[in-house]
């Protein structure tokens, strides 16, 4: 029998399908890709379950795997020197599996597609494997994938580190990218792509704690204090790549109003930039004694009295 069982190493049955090899070979290379789990024996984890998914990840490898596995268990004792021969090509780490002769690059070999579709989130129109020839990718059109990334990295233009053709590579964000903005690569035989090869990475800007996106506009609520409301004030307001304006808060402002910070916000198609928008809420902090006397003298000095109106749109 091999050393290892492929099957038990992805946690699946033997009769299981294809489909259900590759989900649980994706979940498991993501819990212990070495560029994300830096836990010891991690990349070793790692090359013994992409060892295994080249075996049985392939319809004709695994054929000829559960071919052997049958001829394993119905002669175990009286083995051929093919046997011997097929069986040290099922090593515990899969080497010389199949046609390919030599050694299992666990980075490189892999199939293209799952790698690719393990760290981006959408591959449109049946492109098949990325790393494919120049003829091949001029037939099908360029690939089409989704990326998806935080405010902080499109606002700054970071590098982010990606899986493309086997390969890590460092994707240079756009300072100021906007949602939905398409990143162009061509393939150089390097990069993870074919010679000619072109991909379409469109960016997803994930959901931010603070801001709203609105087009290339970004807004965020500014909660201020009734008095600042009636007295005006300046607030601090940091931006998504760390740095900080001032902002004017003028006299008697209402809640609801948009004060608006130009050219703050992200790139548009034509170059230009979105603003950044503060939008006033008005709360009322638990008052100290001190402050309650305050509000009680203004109520006193105040005309003020409560009315109904239309509310504002």
């Amino acid at each position: 029998m091999p050393d290892k069982n492929h099957y038990h190493v992805l946690g699946v049955e033997a009769n299981a399908s294809q489909s259900e090899i590759k989900k649980a070979y994706q979940k498991l290379a993501k819990q212990w890709h070495p560029d994300v789990n830096k836990t010891q024996g991690a990349e070793e984890r790692f090359k013994e379950i992409a060892a295994a998914y080249e075996v049985i990840g392939s319809e004709d490898k695994r054929r000829e795997y559960d071919a052997h596995r049958r001829r394993s268990a119905d002669g175990f004792g009286s083995r051929t020197s093919r046997d011997r021969h097929r069986e040290s090509e099922f090593g515990s780490q899969g080497r010389g599996f199949g046609n390919s002769g030599g050694s299992f690059d666990w980075i490189n070999d892999l199939q293209h597609e799952d790698i690719f579709d393990m760290f981006f989130n959408e591959r449109v129109g049946g492109m098949g494997g990325f790393g494919s020839t120049a003829a091949e990718a001029e037939m099908r059109g360029p690939a089409q994938s989704t990326l998806e990334v935080t405010l902080e990295q499109a606002y700054r233009g970071e590098t982010v580190r990606i899986m493309l053709g086997g390969k890590t590579i460092g994707l240079r964000l756009p300072e100021r990218s906007r949602n939905g903005n398409t990143i162009r690569m061509t393939g150089n035989g390097s990069n993870g792509l074919a010679s000619g090869e072109e991909l379409r990475i469109v960016l997803n800007i994930l959901e931010h704690p603070v801001y709203t996106l609105e087009e290339e506009n970004l807004v965020a609520a500014l909660r201020i204090a009734p008095w600042q409301s009636a007295l005006g004030g300046k607030a601090r307001i940091m931006l998504p790549d760390g740095a900080a304006v001032n902002l004017n808060i003028p006299r008697a402002i209402a809640a609801g109003r948009r004060l608006r910070i130009p050219r703050r916000g992200l790139r548009r198609a034509d170059g230009t930039y979105g603003d950044l928008f503060a939008e006033i809420e008005i709360i009322v902090p638990e008052p100290t004694s001190a402050e309650e006397e305050l509000y009680r003298r203004l109520a006193n000095l105040s005309g003020f009295q409560p009315q109904l109106g239309k509310r504002k749109s």
